[in-house]
This record gives C-alpha cells, structure tokens and sequence, in this order.
C-alpha cells in the first residue's frame, strides 16, 4: 500500500450519486444545482445528508428558509444537462431550462422537481450542521418515487473526481452468514 494525502482520502469512497437539490428562492423560482457530496444517514425516520459547499449557496439558504428540498437523482442520459446546471448563477436564472430540463409538481413539497429524473427524494428539512465551510443538510424524504426495475433502469451518474464520472456496471450478489 501507499500514503494517500488526507485531503484525497475521501476520493476512497467515491464514486457518490449525483443528484440535482431542487429549493425554492424568495420569488418561487427554482434552483436546481447539481451535488454529489450526498449520502443516506439513516432508515427510521428516512434521513438524507447533502454536503453543500457554504452558507451562500443557494441551495443552503433557500432551503434552510422554506424548510424543504427535493433530491432528483441524475441519470446518465441528462448527466451533462444536470452538470451545466453548476455553472455560477443568480437567484432566478433558471439554469434547469437554459439546459432543456423541465419541471413536475411533487407530491408532497412544494418544491417542484426535474420530470427527467428516474428517482425522487421529497424532503423536509430534518437538521442543518453548519461547521466552518461546507454545511450539511440533512433532509427527512417525506417521499419517494423511482423508475420500476431499480438501479438498471434508473442507471444513476455516478461523480468520481473534477470531471470524471461513472454508471453502474456488474451487478454482484455477496451472501451475508447468518
């Protein structure tokens, strides 16, 4: 084996889902900004971690301000679309559309969601952990909806490192002793 830098260490445990975090601004406009700092926290209550990159990101303060978000899980056949929606922007500009992505109600926020997503996770705000810079945001998923047939059909994008990302491959089943 050898060292790996601290600060590469987490690149260990990658690749992560990339999802596009739906919020809501002021004005009722949409921001949809793609992250893969995500992660399940736990199973009962449901809970959600977003890590998100500071306290003026959009995404931290508007859903720290309305209470909810809305994870839609990126597929690899509008990878580039949800990845142009990072690109720096105001409040309002509307990236989603700039980039040909469109918008469906939720069924249990307010916060619409991406229609091309294949996977949704409706959430309320749960807690936010703000220490020094990234903060994050943990989200209780109200809702859930996903494509029939799991992971192959919804074929997540999957975010190594800077522009390299990955889809799921082979399937492999490993039996767990009883």
């Amino acid at each position: 084996m050898i060292d790996v830098s601290l600060s590469e260490s987490v690149r260990l445990i990658s690749p992560r889902v990339t999802v596009l975090i739906n919020t809501l601004d002021e004005n009722g406009e949409l921001n949809s900004s793609p992250y893969s700092w995500v992660f399940p926290l736990g199973y009962n209550p449901p809970l959600i971690g977003v890590c998100i990159g500071g306290k003026n990101k959009l995404s931290y303060v508007n859903s720290k301000r309305t209470g909810e978000f809305v994870a839609c899980v990126v597929s690899s056949n509008f990878g580039q679309q949800a990845v142009n929606c990072g690109q720096s922007h105001r409040s309002g500009d509307k990236l989603w559309e700039k980039n040909g992505l469109s918008l469906e109600k939720s069924v249990k926020v307010g916060t619409p969601r991406i229609k091309e997503a294949k996977a949704v996770l409706e959430c309320e705000v749960f807690t936010v952990l703000e220490y020094g810079g990234p903060q994050l945001l943990v989200g209780k998923v109200v809702h859930a909806e996903a494509e029939e047939g799991g992971l192959d059909q919804i074929n997540p994008l999957l975010h190594h490192t800077g522009e390299k990302f990955r889809t799921i491959g082979q399937e492999i089943i490993l039996q767990r002793k009883k």
